[in-house]
């Protein structure tokens, strides 16, 4: 008998087209400046948190018109604001992300 512990239901994670330009645009001035490897480290860490457990953030509303809920999420040097639709595992990320001022050493 295996003691295995099931794969988890991911969430659908959707990003828009701005959102993602924008991603691309920060890479950029993440690597001017010196934190380009935390920069793709934390992209790829949120995508994965969104995947698993997209509550891991800080709850902002609840939504009016459908029920889901925002929020805001931070791995340094990066923050987003997303919106979970728990009833349809479905995470959409619309709010253009922010790149958090730069770590000191």
């Amino acid at each position: 008998m295996s003691d295995a512990a099931p794969e988890p239901i991911l969430y659908e994670v959707s990003y828009t087209g701005r959102v993602l330009d924008r991603l691309y645009a920060l890479a950029d001035v993440a690597w001017a400046r010196g934190d380009g490897p935390a920069y793709a480290e934390a992209v790829r860490e949120l995508h994965r948190r969104l995947q698993l457990y997209p509550q891991f953030g800080e709850q902002l509303n609840d939504l009016a018109t459908e029920p889901g809920q925002i929020w805001s999420g931070i791995i340094r040097p990066l923050s987003i604001k997303y919106t979970v639709y728990e009833a349809r595992r479905l995470v959409v990320v619309a709010a253009l992300p922010v790149l958090l001022p730069k770590s000191k050493p």
